[in-house]
């Protein structure tokens, strides 16, 4: 979570900071300003807010294609600004103001500024200090395809799910809810009108009248939700689906960092500069992983003993725990081999994903079926009867 922390400078004008910190007496040690300094701590609510609310990135094919183009460019021999001017004019879906553009220093910002996926400014941040542009922007090109491919592969079981169960819970919650009055009339008061309902009518009545009656819990319980998602998010990912979508996170995190670590480990960077550099290079809840690594690390704990399994794969963890006591040739086969695995369980991942949800829409459907029929139509079909007669 961010905070603001307000304090007096130097001068002794009221100045503030934003901190990443789970708690305000963490954010208050983080900020590093001394305790007689500090006016308030406080959430940095509109923060969160815009953050939430930030447009989304270019398309990431186009995001690849211009890493590949600016790989090749850079390895010319041109600067990342030449590089970076001359493709912005060619690539016309990139909305950028060249103002904007003048104040970015580094490949990070100008990636950051084109709103790019988090991995490819990640992996810029690492390239400045390994001094591998080309070959960071290359990984972070595949990466993206590959994200890309798997979503491909999944992408029509995930939305034919989706769609069910947004039509099964339209049936269910929606319908009912605008069609409430017109079945109380049709029933008349005292039972005594033009259809008898049995069970399955009364059941879709009662949920339509608790939808009419209490739509607005929902908008208000997901603003504190927002606010407080992390916790939230503690208790929904033991849940089936959750748990997976957990999984998938952790998998993605755990390639990310070993993206990372290959990189600044061949440049000669220790575990702790390694991590440092990595917390500095995020924010929200994978700066506080990372934080709680470097924590470890900090006391002379081993990296593989700083990862924890319900924060990173268990491939990684086995991996570091062994990493320091093999040559540099046998690093080299464990990082290809876990990058290799980890990859594999995200597919794998995203397959269990889709199906559940397919499983999970199908059902919805075909008992929204069932019940429209059994609630809906056979009351009618009998009111339709005994006026025949």
């Amino acid at each position: 979570m961010q905070y603001v922390v307000q304090y007096l400078d130097s001068k002794g004008d009221p100045a503030s900071i934003k901190v990443e910190a789970n708690t305000r007496e963490e954010a208050r040690w983080n900020s590093r300003i001394p305790e007689r300094r500090i006016l308030s701590v406080r959430e940095d609510m509109l923060g969160q807010i815009a953050f939430a609310l930030e447009p989304p990135g270019p398309d990431r094919k186009n995001q690849a294609l211009f890493m590949q183009s600016l790989s090749s460019s850079l390895s010319s021999g041109k600067t990342v600004k030449q590089s970076i001017d001359q493709l912005v004019k060619k690539n016309r879906w990139l909305k950028v103001k060249p103002e904007d553009m003048d104040a970015c220093e580094s490949l990070g910002d100008y990636l950051e500024l084109f709103r790019f996926d988090h991995f490819a400014v990640l992996m810029a941040r690492a390239a400045e200090k390994a001094g591998e542009y080309s070959h960071a922007l290359r990984q972070a090109a595949q990466f993206l395809l590959a994200r890309e491919k798997i979503k491909s592969e999944v992408s029509s079981e995930l939305k034919t799910g989706l769609i069910y169960i947004l039509v099964g819970s339209a049936f269910f919650f929606i319908v009912p809810a605008f069609l409430d009055r017109s079945l109380q009339t049709l029933m008349g008061s005292g039972g005594g009108g033009m259809i008898k309902p049995n069970n399955f009518t009364h059941i879709l009545m009662a949920m339509g009248s608790i939808t009419k009656s209490y739509a607005w819990v929902v908008p208000a319980l997901a603003i504190p939700g927002f606010f407080y998602r992390n916790a939230v998010w503690n208790v929904l990912k033991r849940l089936p689906l959750f748990n997976l979508i957990e999984t998938k996170r952790i998998q993605e995190r755990s390639i990310e960092f070993m993206s990372v670590y290959e990189m600044l480990q061949k440049a000669g960077y220790v575990d702790s500069e390694i991590i440092a550099e990595l917390m500095h290079s995020t924010r929200g809840q994978l700066h506080q992983s990372y934080q709680r690594v470097y924590a470890h690390l900090a006391k002379s704990e081993e990296l593989g003993d700083a990862l924890h399994d319900d924060e990173w794969d268990d491939a990684l963890i086995e991996a570091m725990q062994v990493f320091n006591d093999v040559d540099e040739e046998q690093q080299g086969f464990i990082l290809a081999s876990v990058k290799e695995t980890l990859h594999l369980k995200n597919v794998n991942t995203s397959r269990d994903i889709s199906k559940f949800l397919s499983r999970v829409g199908f059902f919805m459907m075909v008992l929204a079926a069932v019940v429209a029929v059994l609630g809906f139509y056979l009351p009618l079909a009998g009111a339709a009867s005994n006026m025949r007669h």
